[in-house]
Parts: C-alpha cells; sequence; structure tokens
C-alpha cells in the first residue's frame, strides 16, 4: 500500500476513535509531566490586559524559557485547554487549575478577570473551573511584575502545572460557625503597634490621625540617640533634642507608648569611624550620660519614655566589637550603660533587648537565616542572672517566615528563660520590634498578598504565641513618594494608605471580648469578638493560603446574638484584590464597605460570603442606632 494510504487509513482512525472519545490527543501547548507550555509574551507590562490585546507584538515563549519584559513588567497569555486527566484522575465535573509561578510575581486574569495576586515565594493558581470538562478551553493571562530594583532582569515563567482543586476548597461552601454567648477571654488592648527606623519623613496632624484609625498603642523607633549630641569649642558634650522631641510630640498625637530604641553611635562618641554609626563608644560613661540626660529630658518635658529597648540588631553585626572585648561582650557593656544611665533619670522605665535579628537561634543547615541569636538571647539572660540587670522585656525581630516560627521563637526563648530563674522573674512581656512580609523590597509590601500575610501571622502566630507587642515595620515609606517601590511602609511615603494599612483597620475594628471559634482550615482564619457595653460584634475572615489560594465560599453562622442586636445594621467591609488596595486602583485606596443593610431579625445570623485570595474582610453586627447614615 502507498504511504499516503497508510497516512489516510491512520488518520481516519484516529479521528474516528477522538469522536468516540476512545482516544486523547494532547492540546499543542500540553507536556507529558502536565504543564501548559506555550505562552505569548508581550512587554507593554504597563497596559491594562484590553489593551495589549488589541497590539502587535506579541511572541511565543516556552515555560521556563528566559525574558526580559519592560520597566513595568511583561504580559503572557495562553488559550489553555484543561486535559482528560490530571495526575490520572479523570477531569470531568472536578474543580481544575493551573498553578502558576514567575520570578518576581503577577497577576493572575482568568477569561479576562483579575483572579489573583501571587508571589515567587507565594505562588498563585489560575482557577480554570469549578467543574471541568476536557477539552474546554479557557483564556488565562498573566500580568508577571519586574525586578523591584532591577527592571531590566531576566526572568521565567518557572511554573504552569494543572491540578485537580479538592471539593472542599473549590466546590464546597465551608460552614464557620460561631456561638456569640460564647467567650475566649479578651483580646488585647491594640493588636498592631508600629516600628520605624530613621524617622518618620513627616509628622503631621494628618499623618497622625492617619495612624489613629488604626488603634496604635505603640510606637516602636530606633536611631533616636544619633544625632542628639555634638561636642562645643572646649570638647564638652552638648545636647540636641530637637528630634527626639519631634517624635515624642507625634506620640502625644496618638495618644501611644513609645518605645524608644537606643541607637546609633553619634560620631563624636565611636570609638572609630563607622559611617553607618555602628561603632561602640570610645567611652562607655559618655554613652551612660547620653541615655540619662535623653530620659531626663523626656521626663522633665512631661513625655516620659516608659520603654527602653537596647540597640539594634546587634547579634548582626550591627554593634562592632570595642577593643579588647567579643561583640557580645561589647552589648552587654552597651546594655549596662544604657539602663544605668536611663533608670538614674527615670527608676520606673522598662529595659529590654537583645533586639536579634531573626529570633533566638544560631546560624546552623537547618537554620541559614539565622545568625547568632542563640548566643545573644542567652547571653544577655545570663549577664542579668548573674549581675541582676534588669530585663522586663525581651525583644527580637522577624521576616518573612510562616506564622509557625513565631510561636516556636516564643517557645524556644521560654525555654532559655527556665534556665536563668532570677533573669526570667522580672520579664513583663515578649516583643517582636520589627516584623513584615520580607526584609528586602517586595511586591507584596504594597499590595494585599502583604496584608493578607500580615494578618495571618498576627491570627496564627503573635496572638498563639503571647507576643504582647507586635511592631510593624514600617510606618509610612521613606521619602514622600507616592509611588510603589516595594517598601515596608502601612502608608506610602506621601500619605497614601497601603492595603495592609487598611488591614490594620479591620483588625482595630473589633470589639475585645473575644469569641471562640473551632475552625480548623489551612487558609481560612477567623477573629470574632464583641464590645459587653453594646452587643456589637465583630467577625474578621481571612484567606491567606502559603501556596495555591483560591477564592473561598463561606456561610457565616453567628448565633445566640446578643438582642440588643435586633433590628440593628450588618456592615462588611473588605480588603482584597481590587477593594481597599490602592496597588489596584489609586482612587481606591481608602477602606470600602462592601455591604451596608438592616440585619435579620432574630438571635441567628446566616451571611453567604465569597473570600477572594489573599483577603481580609470584616462581618460587623451593630446595635439599631449605631452607625446609621
Amino acid at each position: 500500500m502507498a504511504r499516503e494510504g497508510v497516512w489516510r487509513m491512520r488518520t481516519g482512525t484516529i479521528v474516528a476513535l477522538m469522536a468516540a472519545g476512545i482516544l486523547a490527543v494532547p492540546a499543542p501547548g500540553l507536556t507529558d509531566s502536565g504543564s501548559w507550555d506555550s505562552w505569548l509574551l508581550h512587554t507593554g507590562g504597563g497596559k491594562s490586559l484590553k489593551e495589549v490585546c488589541a497590539q502587535d507584538g506579541w511572541r511565543t515563549v516556552r515555560l521556563k524559557e528566559p525574558f526580559r519584559g519592560s520597566d513595568r513588567g511583561a504580559w503572557l497569555r495562553a488559550d489553555v485547554v484543561i486535559p482528560p486527566e490530571v495526575d490520572g484522575t479523570g477531569v470531568e465535573g472536578q474543580a481544575v487549575g493551573l498553578k502558576l509561578n514567575s520570578d518576581f510575581g503577577g497577576e493572575i486574569y482568568v477569561n479576562g478577570r483579575l483572579q489573583s495576586r501571587y508571589d515567587n515565594d507565594h505562588a498563585g493558581m489560575a482557577l480554570l473551573s469549578r467543574s471541568a470538562r476536557a477539552g474546554q478551553t479557557v483564556p488565562v493571562a498573566i500580568r508577571v511584575f519586574r525586578d523591584v530594583q532591577d527592571a531590566g532582569k531576566e526572568q521565567s515563567l518557572s511554573e504552569a502545572d494543572f491540578t485537580i482543586v479538592e471539593r472542599s476548597r473549590a466546590q464546597e461552601r465551608t460552614l464557620i460557625r460561631l456561638d456569640a454567648s460564647r467567650r475566649a477571654g479578651r483580646l488585647p488592648d491594640g493588636l498592631i503597634g508600629l516600628s520605624q527606623g530613621a524617622g518618620l519623613p513627616v509628622y503631621s496632624d494628618e499623618i497622625a490621625a492617619r495612624f489613629r484609625q488604626i488603634g496604635v498603642r505603640w510606637f516602636r523607633m530606633d536611631n533616636i540617640l544619633t544625632n542628639a549630641v555634638r561636642r562645643d569649642d572646649a570638647g564638652r558634650l552638648v545636647y540636641d533634642w530637637s528630634d527626639l522631641d519631634r517624635r515624642l510630640e507625634f506620640m502625644e498625637k496618638l495618644g501611644c507608648e513609645f518605645i524608644a530604641c537606643a541607637s546609633y553611635m553619634p560620631q563624636v562618641l565611636e570609638a572609630f569611624p563607622d559611617p553607618d554609626r555602628h561603632a561602640p563608644p570610645s567611652d562607655f560613661a559618655e554613652w551612660e550620660e547620653l541615655c540619662y540626660q535623653a530620659a531626663r529630658h523626656a521626663r522633665e518635658s512631661g513625655r516620659r519614655i516608659r520603654y527602653w529597648e537596647v540597640w539594634n540588631e546587634a547579634n548582626s553585626g550591627w554593634l562592632k566589637a570595642a577593643a579588647g572585648l567579643t561583640p557580645l561582650q561589647t552589648y552587654l557593656r552597651l546594655y549596662d550603660a544604657t539602663w544605668k544611665g536611663v533608670r538614674r533619670a527615670d527608676p520606673e522605665a522598662l529595659i529590654g533587648g537583645p533586639c536579634n535579628a531573626s529570633g533566638p537561634w544560631d546560624t546552623s543547615p537547618e537554620r541559614g537565616y539565622a545568625v547568632n541569636g542563640e548566643t545573644y538571647m542567652r547571653g544577655l539572660l545570663e549577664h542579668c542572672e548573674k549581675t541582676g540587670a534588669p530585663l522586663d522585656f525581651i525583644s527580637w525581630h522577624e521576616y518573612f517566615h510562616p506564622p509557625g516560627i513565631f510561636r516556636e521563637e516564643a517557645e524556644v526563648t521560654q525555654q532559655y528563660m527556665k534556665d536563668y530563674p532570677r533573669a526570667a522573674r522580672g520579664v513583663r512581656e515578649f516583643m517582636v520590634t520589627e516584623w513584615n512580609y520580607a526584609w528586602w523590597h517586595d511586591w507584596p509590601q504594597d499590595n494585599e498578598v502583604g496584608a493578607a500575610w500580615m494578618v495571618n501571622s498576627l491570627l496564627r502566630g503573635m496572638l498563639p504565641a503571647g507576643i504582647a507587642k507586635p511592631c510593624f515595620f514600617l510606618a509610612m515609606d521613606f521619602g514622600g513618594s507616592d509611588e510603589f517601590k516595594g517598601e515596608w511602609g502601612m502608608l506610602l511615603g506621601s500619605g497614601r494608605p497601603k492595603a495592609v494599612f487598611n488591614a490594620a483597620r479591620l483588625l482595630a475594628m473589633l470589639p475585645r471580648s473575644r469569641i471562640p471559634c473551632d475552625l480548623d482550615d489551612p487558609e481560612l482564619a477567623v477573629l470574632a469578638a464583641m464590645d459587653e457595653a453594646t452587643g456589637r460584634t465583630g467577625v474578621l475572615l481571612l484567606n491567606f493560603a502559603e501556596r495555591y489560594g483560591v477564592e473561598r465560599m463561606v456561610r457565616l453562622r453567628v448565633d445566640s446574638l446578643d438582642p440588643r442586636l435586633r433590628g440593628g445594621r450588618l456592615r462588611v467591609w473588605t480588603v482584597d484584590r481590587e477593594r481597599s488596595n490602592a496597588f489596584h486602583d489609586r482612587d481606591r485606596a481608602e477602606l470600602e464597605c462592601v455591604l451596608d443593610r438592616t440585619a435579620a431579625v432574630g438571635g441567628r445570623l446566616a451571611q453567604d460570603l465569597s473570600l477572594p485570595v489573599n483577603s481580609i474582610t470584616l462581618v460587623e453586627l451593630l446595635p439599631a442606632g449605631e452607625g446609621e447614615k
């Protein structure tokens, strides 16, 4: 038989088998490993999806193929065809997703609609269908972000793998049930404090009013003594409290406690030149006198500083060793000089440290990010045990890690304290005086990914660990820019709120009498509370996944509602991919109420909600007359 006849026969057989559903031929972009390999790339990342799709200039790229975008990122798109099987399981009627990741994060669009944002450390997923059909074509687009600090840096789409999503996450409505008559103690008077390095760019009444919206009860600042002293022509020390006074006056406007991180070394006191001001003092007595004068000035001005934290991240090398001393010995000498100076001026001041970077561990194969943490934590405890030096609080910093690390840090520190009972008796509280999504510039710190991460670390980490004063770093981006640069602030330098600020507002709106919730879900978290004086009830709902999150459907049911809520109002506030999110739309920077209606009469609330990926939602029940327009 001629080759042409054989081809016709084989082709006809294949077509017949496909028509009968016996043979499935992979779509052109589908790989044997279950990934979608073929994408179109356009470097016009600053344009909307609609605009860029109408333009020429698209070219084909493969999965993991390097490319460069513009200074606004790039677009990838594909008509993704759902295969008959994923990992050996048929897709018919299943929820099917496409796991996605790229080097610097991005935005995922499905059928032309923004579905979620992701980061390379918290990969995303395009939910293609909640009830899939084999061969179904789904348009998927990804706006891939550029590197925050190097717009021309090469990157690739590193992951585009099909997955079947669990029914409980994508097809079923999760019941969240609360009994409003039950109690689980009280929430702290303030859930989030702030931390700022080098001072705020502006100390205006407008910025103070902003921070009052999130109920700040404590505010930690470092770099408070760096420019506080000079020498006159005769070599005498002359003190300048203008910078410290600006900070203390601002704390008065906020009505909050000031946590003063005694740092850094004034140039006139340093033992040797150091442009970062990380040198030890040439004379520890002069540092002690500086601390005395600062505490005395604050007290005499009527703005007493109650909390004094000694230095900043000395364990990471931010305090150089003095001559003849190890770095730890230098820190302990500085600790003694600080507390002695402060306590001379204010005998009831509270002193703490060691203000470690990355918790209580030394470097190890398991904890490559840690550095001298145990050395400094135990070193300070042992020093206070032997000498009787005060240790009123223990502080450290942590970035990036999941909530379990915060809990473990507190547990390990408590274990260390058992070896030093005299020192431990004086410890009143733990503080994490710097904490955020990343210690580097990163886009999630500008959008809802970082906001949801913050709430997740608080609900699953800080609160269970009993960390009394978490201080979110940074209060406000450096400089006065209104541009997103991946910096750490809750506010842009212009004062415009980011999504994380609005998430903090939702936390501040919660009452204080806690209502327990037994929900056990790795993505959904709940914090509920009631105001005993009025009956006002709030339920905070979080949807955050470490990787591959999906929009979750929930039913919130609250039983045994306070009778004072009958005839009242139901309000729902949300921070998500679009709402209360200046990164998405600068005109939507303020906190948004998405539902405001009269609450159902009776002792029970049943409310269906959809919780987008990386979202924070507050459901408020208000008594009649409260909150009416």
